[in-house]
């Protein structure tokens, strides 16, 4: 058996439909965060 060190053939590691809930799942934490920062500072002002 013959292996090739530089191999072009890619294996997936994630199917695409893995991949668009990652970056879903990652994109609604971020606007949760960013919207807790923006509530805490808001919050802050009013104090």
């Amino acid at each position: 058996m013959h292996i090739l060190s530089k191999s072009y053939e890619r294996r997936r590691l994630l199917s695409a439909l893995d991949t668009i809930q990652l970056m879903l799942s990652f994109g609604m934490f971020t606007i949760a965060l960013i919207t807790l920062v923006v509530a805490l500072l808001s919050d802050d002002k009013k104090k």
